[in-house]
C-alpha cells in the first residue's frame, strides 16, 4: 500500500497565551485525517526545543495524538495557520532535533 507522506508547519496562535510552532511529518489516511509520523517542537524564532517520533519523546514535546487533522481542514480550526515544507526542508530540521537528541535515532 502507498503511503502519502505530508510535511506541514503550523503555528496555532491563541489569544493570552502566545503560539506554538510545529513541524510533523504526517501519512495520510483519508482526506479528513493523517497519522502523526514525526514531529518538531519550535519556538518563534525557529529553534528546535522538542521532537517526537515512534511513541518517544524529547525535549519540550508531550506525545501527540496518533490521528490527526489533514492539512487541508486547517483553514477551519480558529487561529491556525500552515504551510506546506518540502521533505528536504523537514530532514534537515529532523537532522538538527537528532544532534540534539540522539536517543530519537
Amino acid at each position: 500500500m502507498f503511503h502519502v507522506k505530508l510535511f506541514v508547519k503550523t503555528t496555532l496562535t491563541i489569544p493570552g497565551a502566545g503560539a506554538a510552532t510545529h513541524v510533523a511529518e504526517l501519512i495520510e489516511r483519508d482526506a479528513s485525517s493523517c497519522t502523526m509520523h514525526r514531529l518538531l517542537e519550535l519556538t518563534p524564532d525557529g529553534t528546535i526545543v522538542g521532537a517526537f517520533t515512534q511513541g518517544r519523546t524529547a525535549g519540550e514535546t508531550i506525545v501527540p495524538v496518533d490521528v490527526v487533522p489533514h492539512p487541508d481542514t486547517y483553514d477551519s480550526f480558529p487561529g491556525m495557520a500552515a504551510e506546506r515544507v518540502t521533505e528536504d526542508q523537514f530532514d534537515a530540521l529532523w537532522e538538527q532535533a537528532l544532534a540534539l537528541y540522539p536517543e530519537l535515532a
